[in-house]
């Protein structure tokens, strides 16, 4: 399962960054396509306003012709294209005669060949092309190329002009060229360079189509904007991913944790089973003991086997009372009747109910001088104490010295701290102490009793009564224990 889910994320996120790659690229070229025709109509405005700047009085004519050129065996057809340019300045017309009406009169006149020499004000240009060319060509194609060829010779093509204009609309070029083609250029075109991540854009635009002039622009493409047209389809994306990852990830989490709670289970009922053999197996003894007249005669036995019994009796009781408090939590609260009482009177009895292993040395002190007078549930309180004492002793070495503290605080909070030398807690177990029937690998391996109950009950019932428990501990060198109760009354 943990395999089939970390595949199917990673499948769903290959898949995921090709969609938003290609997504990207869309509207990349969205983008390119857009700035093309901003740049493009950029080029047009330039050649706007040097339509209109004032005109020098120059008028223009035209013809188009067929011509045969012999090119070794083979005979050629090309198509000439001329323009003639009349300035009226340097070649006055016949007096009531119009300027343009003289010019075509004049070259309605020519033959097919010009005179040797024009008359002077009167320029001539002519243009050839193939007969292909002549095909793709329509009227309105020659009207415009005339057009630019006209505004061109009038007032000649400026760089700085451009540029301008290109700033005005947000376009900050790397460069703005010249060029002239070989053939005549009749379209604008796009060329891209770079990278997918740092692309380059070359328009070109032919501002003067006879002469195969070109003007071409070099921009930088920016990212910023391709990014913002994504924003949503991004922000949707990503949301949705990690959604999907998060829930995949929370179901394998899910997974583990009931795989570590069955574990914990499991481990608990087989623990269980083998603390409740003891008890079972000395109160079998008892009863086998009591059995026998001649043995129930020796009263130092009796009493013996009687303690033996009472002792096993308290732990069967504490560990129903236990596995019962933390089922109750699971549904409600935990009832608690409080009262006013002394909490060393308390903690004496609790000293006092602590059953000390044979060949372990136990000192047991209260710290504090002075009683103070607690608010609490006592026989939850007591339990708490006995716990706490209970782990003391148990995890400890041959020797070990519990200190027991108290003091009201001057914020109405009653400290509690339970401190031993004993063996410590591991830290690797520290994140783990008040989990239910958690045991540490230590108490395995040094067989000691126990269903991993305690600590999470101590909790359980300090959280009942509002407050909270911490701990510090230093393996090999002992714990602390501290509960903090309020004792504001209810």
């Amino acid at each position: 399962m943990y395999g089939l889910t970390i595949c199917a994320i990673i499948a769903y996120s290959i898949v995921q960054g090709y969609w938003l790659y290609s997504r990207y690229q869309l509207s990349l070229e969205e983008y390119k396509s857009e700035l093309y025709s901003t740049i493009i109509a950029c080029a047009e405005e330039e050649m706007t306003i040097r339509n209109t700047l004032p005109h020098p009085p120059r008028f223009y004519g035209n013809r188009f012709r067929k011509t045969y050129d012999i090119k070794g065996n083979d005979v050629v057809e090309t198509w000439r294209y001329e323009v003639f340019a009349l300035d009226t300045l340097h070649l006055p017309t016949p007096k009531g005669v119009d300027a343009h009406t003289y010019l075509l009169d004049y070259i309605a006149s020519l033959q097919d060949s010009l005179p040797k020499e024009l008359p002077e004000g009167l320029e001539y240009f002519v243009f050839t092309c193939d007969s292909k060319d002549r095909e793709d060509m329509g009227t309105s194609q020659l009207v415009e190329a005339l057009n630019r060829f006209t505004v061109d010779h009038q007032h000649p093509f400026q760089k700085e002009r451009l540029d301008s204009i290109l700033r005005s609309r947000g376009i900050a070029a790397q460069s703005v060229t010249t060029t002239k083609a070989d053939t005549m250029v009749w379209h604008p075109s796009m060329q891209t360079d770079g990278s997918i991540w740092q692309p380059v854009m070359q328009v070109s635009y032919p501002y003067d189509i006879f002469e195969g002039q070109e003007v071409v622009v070099t921009t930088d493409i920016s990212i910023s904007p391709v990014i913002r047209r994504m924003a949503y389809t991004l922000l949707m994306t990503v949301l949705l991913s990690v959604f999907l990852i998060f829930c995949l990830v929370y179901q394998i989490l899910t997974i583990r944790k009931q795989r570590h709670i069955e574990a914990i289970r499991q481990e608990f009922l087989h623990t269980m089973i083998h603390e409740l053999k003891r008890p079972i197996s000395t109160l079998k003894m008892c009863v086998s003991f009591m059995g026998n007249k001649r043995m129930m005669q020796d009263a130092e036995s009796m009493q013996r086997i009687l303690a033996s019994s009472h002792h096993e009796l308290d732990n069967l009781t504490s560990y129903f009372s236990k596995l019962r408090d933390i089922t109750l939590s699971d549904a409600t609260e935990i009832p608690l009747v409080k009262s006013r009482f002394s909490l060393h009177s308390l903690i004496k009895e609790c000293i006092g109910k602590q059953n000390i292993p044979a060949g372990k040395e136990v000192k047991m002190e209260i710290v504090a001088v002075n009683d103070v007078e607690v608010w609490a549930d006592r026989m939850h309180l007591a339990n708490i104490i006995c716990n706490l004492l209970e782990n003391a002793v148990k995890y400890s070495r041959e020797a070990v010295t519990i200190r027991i503290d108290y003091r009201l605080r001057e914020d109405g909070m009653l400290q509690i701290t339970v401190a031993d030398n004993g063996i410590g807690i591991a830290k690797a177990d520290q994140r783990y102490v008040f989990d239910k029937f958690y045991r540490s690998e230590t108490a395995k391996d040094k067989a000691i009793p126990g269903i991993g109950l305690g600590l999470s009950y101590v909790k359980l019932l300090v959280e009942a009564h509002g407050g909270t428990i911490t701990f510090e501990s230093t393996e090999g060198e002992g714990t602390t224990f501290t509960i903090i109760i309020p004792q504001l009354v209810d």
